[in-house]
């Protein structure tokens, strides 16, 4: 691993949903509403003619791409939205409380499928859950969740990690990509040490699961089976996701919380909200959502 740069980005109250696509960068600031674009490869020199900001109608948790450039699937507060240039489409009620829960964390499948979990805004009972939305409908795949998050797609699509951030445990399930069904639940990682604890997370080409460690100052890599690897130091103390892209596949960009007195990031990098480095892995293809699941 190169060293960790900090980017020349607009501070975060809360960076998540990093995500890249059609040659270009895109995360969010969940807590401002505000969805970034750097339509750009170079993510360490952003133009700030290439940087496109949008101000969003709800509480995005997580954007995905389409095969369109500029069309995008929000899942939020509200429930699913369509996001076509500057313009914000509802399209989705939200399965759940809207007052108690939100979307959080998800992915799309090989199939376009989105998958999307949810957290509970006081962080107890353990109402929040898994979803899956295909053709209009959301259906609860998994439940007794409390803040459903790093969920990714292994390389070949046959297996699926998700963790949950205040339970403290990740989870590797199988995968049928042809039905939709997950089976074989596994608890890889329970971490009982302190506050650290799992967030979101990306696959790498290899099949490596890169996980971001809230408070934890690091990122944990495990393997397609669930095998822990490493551990890899961060200067970020509240790391949210990790996303690997660029035009040579090989930069990792770490999105971030804000910083505070008892979790301070590392000198130098006081009010940076992203990181990103060189690496010797490559970007695994994001899969593209497919919009008309939405409605």
């Amino acid at each position: 691993m190169m060293p960790w740069q900090a980017l020349p980005l607009p501070a975060c109250s809360l960076a998540e949903s990093p995500r890249y696509a059609h040659g270009g960068w895109a995360w969010v600031d969940i807590n401002q509403r505000v969805l970034y674009r750097l339509n750009q490869h170079d993510i360490f020199k952003p133009k700030p003619q290439n940087l496109h900001t949008l101000q969003l109608p709800d509480e995005m948790g997580c954007v995905l791409p389409t095969a369109k450039a500029d069309t995008w699937v929000a899942l939020g507060r509200q429930g699913g939205w369509l996001i076509e240039g500057d313009t914000c489409t509802h399209q989705l009620n939200a399965p759940f409380d809207s007052g108690k829960h939100r979307f959080n964390d998800g992915r799309a499948d090989t199939v376009g499928r989105i998958w999307i979990s949810t957290l509970v805004d006081a962080r107890s009972p353990a109402t929040a859950a898994l979803y899956c939305i295909e053709s209009g409908k959301a259906e609860l795949k998994i439940a007794d969740l409390i803040v459903g998050n790093g969920l990714a797609f292994s390389p070949k699509g046959d297996s699926v990690f998700l963790s949950d951030t205040r339970h403290k445990c990740i989870w590797r399930f199988d995968y049928t990509v042809e039905t939709g069904e997950l089976s074989n639940q596994q608890l890889i990682k329970q971490y009982s040490e302190g506050t650290a604890r799992p967030d979101g997370a990306c696959f790498s080409a290899d099949g490596s699961y890169w996980v971001a460690i809230l408070e934890g100052y690091r990122l944990d890599r495990f393997s397609e089976r669930g095998e822990f690897i490493e551990s890899v130091e961060l200067p970020l103390a509240k790391p949210t996701m990790p996303c690997f892209g660029g035009e040579q596949g090989n930069v990792l960009l770490v999105c971030s919380a804000q910083a505070d007195e008892k979790f301070p990031n590392a000198p130098g990098f006081e009010n940076i909200s992203l990181v990103a480095c060189e690496t010797g892995f490559k970007a695994l293809h994001e899969n593209f959502a497919d919009a008309t699941h939405l409605a």
